[in-house]
């Protein structure tokens, strides 16, 4: 069994240092933090987190040019969405291995769901409980819906593949969560169900501090460190996610 080597008091310092209106101009949770309407905060947030990966800097970039195009109203953007229409409002767009034809297909998917269901929580309830252990089941679902109508697995990774599914877990702790970072749009789902968003610096502090002993960047390995965490809070495991980016990015221990 893994010993911890962190204390709750030093985390939960660490929390009070990160969890600031502060953290939110440098990060991608910016976007949504633009908005006041709940459908507007999804769109945005959604699309904020699936491309939230790689440079921060460039991060930022490649979201400023997708805002340019789905603002003013970006729910209304999207469900009324026309591939044939409106996919010439993308062309040229690129990131990393990304390019216009993945971000209008998941546009599309983002759209069908929102007909069908009226909301992204609406539809991640159709495959969640509380009483699940966690938020995995809901996500396979919610994963699935979007496979419907998006086969570019990667955009939207499962956990039923073991995939950490970073993005999709940084996108619930903003849903879910209360300010002054998190959104806290979503009402049905607990906070202790969610799993921690496991990047690199997480993953790295997390393996310094003896929260895992796990190589792999996996979903087993981002539940271990959540379950580590609920030793300090068992309501809200995933606040430490700011103890461990913020000391992660920033080199303090």
């Amino acid at each position: 069994m893994t010993e911890i080597k962190v204390s709750k008091r030093h985390l939960d310092t660490l929390v009070r240092k990160f969890e600031i209106p502060e953290f939110i101009k440098d990060d991608p949770v910016q976007f949504p933090h633009q908005y006041e309407g709940k459908l507007d905060i999804e769109v945005s947030g959604f699309l904020s987190s699936v491309f939230a990966f790689g440079n921060r800097k460039k991060i930022i970039e490649n979201l400023e040019l997708i805002h340019e195009i789905i603002n003013p109203d970006p729910f209304e953007f999207v469900v009324n969405f026309d591939m044939d229409r409106d996919a010439i409002l993308l062309t040229g767009f690129k990131y990393r291995f990304y390019q216009e034809k993945e971000v209008v297909m998941l546009i599309n998917a983002m759209s069908q769901i929102f007909k069908q269901y009226g909301s992204l929580e609406n539809a991640f309830m159709t495959g969640f409980s509380p009483d699940h252990y966690n938020v995995k089941e809901g996500l396979i679902a919610f994963v699935n819906l979007f496979r419907e109508y998006l086969p570019v697995n990667g955009l939207v990774p499962s956990p039923e593949n073991g995939s950490a599914c970073k993005r999709l877990n940084l996108f619930l702790k903003w849903m879910v969560r209360g300010g002054p970072v998190d959104l806290g749009v979503w009402e049905n789902i607990p906070t202790s169900k969610l799993v921690i968003p496991l990047d690199t610096h997480v993953a790295q502090i997390s393996r310094m501090w003896g929260l895992t002993e796990r190589k792999a960047d996996d979903w087993r390995t981002a539940e271990e460190i959540t379950n580590n965490l609920k030793c300090f809070d068992p309501d809200d495991p995933v606040k430490y996610d700011f103890a461990l980016f913020g000391t992660g990015v920033g080199g303090v221990i």
